[in-house]
């Protein structure tokens, strides 16, 4: 379970990276700022490296993205109709060896409730990253949330390995 939790804040770490646009170099640059009483400051930016695990190669070809948006939206259907061991089954084997489907639908039922009504579903982003795809996801109409995903390929097919709500936007569109 120790190993899937980080799996899954590594996940949503990079995510995180990819939707801020983080730079690809490590430079520190020190510049000197002359202050208005005569006294020099240093001011020290630092970025941090990158590693080739952590920045997108690529978006998603658009039939891939297709297919990744269909996992997620049988897995939602199969939440909004109550079978939460079909809906289970769309989630990695990882996922799927930590969690019961009673676990799950507790789950889903305390953090995830909006997903029980069965909300409309578009692909915001969609990122290469290894053989895993990170995705950034609308859901609902009125109120609309956003979640990340992270789906990796498993048993020929590709499985939910991570999901998390990133916010909510009140009355907007996409």
């Amino acid at each position: 379970m120790t190993s899937h939790l980080h799996r899954c804040i590594i996940g949503l770490t990079a995510l995180t990276l990819v939707i801020a646009g983080c730079a690809g170099s490590s430079d520190v640059a020190e510049t000197a700022v002359e202050a208005e009483s005569s006294t020099t400051v240093t001011v020290v930016e630092t970025t941090v490296p990158t590693t080739p695990s952590t920045v997108p190669r690529a978006t998603c070809p658009e039939a891939e993205s297709g297919e990744l948006r269909a996992v997620i939206e049988a897995q939602t259907f199969a939440i909004s109709q109550g079978d939460f061991v079909a809906a289970l089954s769309y989630s990695s084997a990882s996922f799927r060896s930590n969690t019961t489907a009673e676990q799950f639908e507790r789950m889903i039922s305390y953090e995830y409730g909006f997903l029980l009504r069965n909300p409309s579903i578009s692909v915001a982003a969609c990122q290469l990253m290894g053989d895993s795809r990170d995705l950034l996801i609308e859901l609902g109409t009125e109120r609309r949330h956003v979640m990340a995903y992270v789906l990796t390929p498993d048993e020929g097919q590709w499985r939910i390995d991570v999901a998390a709500l990133l916010g909510e936007l009140d009355g907007m569109t996409a």
